[in-house]
């Protein structure tokens, strides 16, 4: 019997874990994982690079299985009829199942000068630090104040305390913490005199200034856009079902519908159903729909498998935020990621975030030798599990 072809696309945190879980199930799987950067991209730590404080990065071979092979190429093209994915340089790469985990990308805000910089972009990231490390008193706008945008804007605040931050943000900032969280993150931005401009849609974007819905304009040397994320447009151009953003639509076990073939996981993917509708693109989705995604091909082919042959699912915990190097927000949520009024902030939760970020990498390294990430689960979702145990151990 021949080996069965495994093409991973994407080198991010879902499409690594999954490889690597994949690489311990069966001698007879050919995986590949499929990226076109040789490093792989912590993009929770973007902020960092424009502060110059991220001193370590990783090569993604050097995070992969040994048994998984590893192709440096840019896909231009999903052949889903054909079971194929067309390279830049027209070869082609042939698979029996795709992991399909292209990411996210920064919306095309086309025709903007060239000093507009997305937090998406490590390229950009630093290309920005190189020109604040060479300016005197630069202004800075960070647009959108989404949980990347404060990080951004804190980041650079404390880092070039000469500099003059503005964050501004079409709704309110913090609207998805709690009270008391967006509280604290309102007297950090105080403390770091950094201007809030809040319910501010931007209208026009200049070379040197932004022009808001209320008619006001707010001037700068460089802004750092933070405002609509989106999926890679992989899917939507190789005629993948996908929502508006880009997102390609998947069932509850994670499989396109129309191609049972090709599995998803991380930004580029979202599951139909109300009880996905929290799900959003992050790390924190991401490496539990990695894990996911290598057991449901697991089950596909046969194999033993923990939770593939069950409807996708996970629960959220927690929400962390830095706010500069010293200082942070960790927020508790509820599984459908719901804030409470409950928060870690302060030194501690700066520990906490970091610890995270430690444990996004540990996780994707740990899981060449052994099932190492567990996909955090809703409590009363454990519970109906062991009880069941118990029910079938009583018989």
């Amino acid at each position: 019997m021949s080996k069965k072809n495994i093409l991973i696309l994407g080198g991010g945190y879902a499409g690594i874990i999954a490889a690597n879980r994949l690489a311990r199930k069966k001698e007879d799987l050919q995986i590949t994982l499929l990226t076109a950067n040789p490093n792989f991209v912590e993009k929770i730590r973007n902020h960092q690079v424009i502060a110059g404080n991220l001193k370590k990065t990783h090569s993604i071979r050097d995070l992969l299985h040994k048994k998984v092979d590893l192709v440096l190429a840019k896909a231009t093209k999903i052949e889903p009829q054909n079971n194929r994915v067309i390279l830049e340089n027209g070869e082609a790469i042939s698979y029996d199942f795709l992991g399909y985990t292209p990411g996210m990308r920064s919306v095309n805000l086309k025709n903007l000068p060239g000093n507009y910089f997305s937090i998406v972009n490590p390229e950009d990231c630093s290309q920005l630090r190189k020109k604040m490390e060479k300016s005197s008193s630069p202004r800075v706008t960070v647009l959108g104040a989404g949980l990347t945008g404060i990080e951004t804007a804190t980041e650079i605040a404390e880092t070039y305390p000469h500099a003059r931050v503005t964050l501004m943000d079409s709704g309110s900032v913090g609207k998805s913490f709690s009270s008391v969280g967006a509280e604290y993150i309102r007297k950090i931005l105080s403390d770091l005199k950094i201007e809030v401009v809040e319910d501010s849609k931007a209208e026009s974007l200049g070379e040197d200034h932004i022009q808001t819905s209320k008619g006001s304009f707010h001037f700068h040397d460089y802004c750092v856009t933070s405002v609509g994320f989106v999926a890679s447009d992989l899917g939507s151009k190789s005629g993948l079902p996908h929502y508006p953003n880009g997102q390609v639509i998947l069932d509850e076990y994670m499989q396109v519908p129309e191609y049972s073939n090709i599995i998803g996981a991380g930004d580029a993917v979202k599951p139909e159903g109300e009880q996905y509708s929290p799900l959003r693109m992050a790390c924190a989705t991401a490496l539990p729909m990695g894990i996911y995604m290598a057991e449901r091909i697991s089950g596909l082919l046969g194999l033993k498998t923990s939770v593939g042959n069950t409807p996708f699912s996970m629960a959220y915990v927690i929400r962390c935020v830095s706010l500069g190097r010293n200082r942070g927000i960790v927020q508790s949520v509820q599984p459908d990621d719901v804030p409470v009024e409950k928060i870690w902030t302060g030194k501690m939760a700066a520990f906490i975030k970091e610890t995270i970020c430690k444990f996004t990498i540990l996780s994707l390294r740990m899981e060449k030798y052994f099932d190492f990430y567990p996909i955090p689960k809703a409590k009363q979702e454990v519970v109906k599990k062991e009880e069941g145990l118990l029910a079938t151990n009583a018989k």
